[in-house]
């Protein structure tokens, strides 16, 4: 083998030898490269998988919470409807006793003092209408100074009276289940503060 020749092999293995190493440089850097890559999905995916588990947990507490609310006000509301009704079953015994009759004389005086007009029409249920005889009917008109007329039509309550002018153009609804609707909104915090110690919450 000549000088030249083997020369020539010398500096071709060197080449290839520096082709080799520069080859393998960059499949180092590529691998590196790679493994960033890699790392930065997998920190993105745990970071993204972290999030989506904090959401749903605030979604389900905020859940349970709502839910445990909506359990606590129906259960408040179930309490105060009965309080309700017994203060209707209440009223209702009151309607047996004698001071009864006052009291449609003070309602019907009410509804008179709102109206203002000579003549009132008086709407009572079937009993009452009974109790209130045409003679106790004129004891009360003689009383306000203005003439009471019985409807016939009979109201649909427990006691309590429905005055209205003899056009039916104004009506005061003094039953008293309208009489307690009417206060159920005042009555049924008041009463949540009593069974809740403060509680005011409203059903929706």
């Amino acid at each position: 083998m000549t000088s030249i020749t083997k020369e020539i092999l010398e500096d071709a293995e060197k080449e290839a030898e520096k082709t080799i190493l520069r080859a393998e440089a960059e499949a180092e850097r590529i691998l590196e490269r790679a493994k960033e890559e890699a790392e930065r999905r997998y920190d993105a995916i745990i970071r993204d998988g972290k999030e989506r588990i904090r959401v749903k947990e605030r979604q389900m507490l905020s859940l349970f919470d709502l839910e445990s609310k909506n359990r606590m006000l129906r259960a408040k509301e179930e309490i105060i409807s009965e309080i309700f009704n017994e203060a209707l079953k209440r009223l209702q015994r009151y309607t047996q006793t004698e001071d009864y009759v006052n009291c449609l004389f003070r309602l019907i005086l009410e509804a008179s003092g709102q109206i203002h007009s000579d003549t009132l029409i008086i709407r009572l249920n079937e009993r009452d209408s009974k109790i209130l005889t045409e003679e106790k009917l004129n004891e009360f008109s003689r009383k306000m100074g203005i003439k009471l007329i019985k409807s016939k039509d009979a109201a649909d309550s427990i006691g309590g009276v429905i005055a209205m002018t003899p056009d039916g153009r104004i009506v005061i609804d003094n039953t008293f289940e309208n009489r307690l609707r009417l206060l159920r909104d005042s009555l049924r915090v008041r009463v949540a503060e009593i069974l809740f110690g403060g509680g005011n919450e409203r059903s929706q």
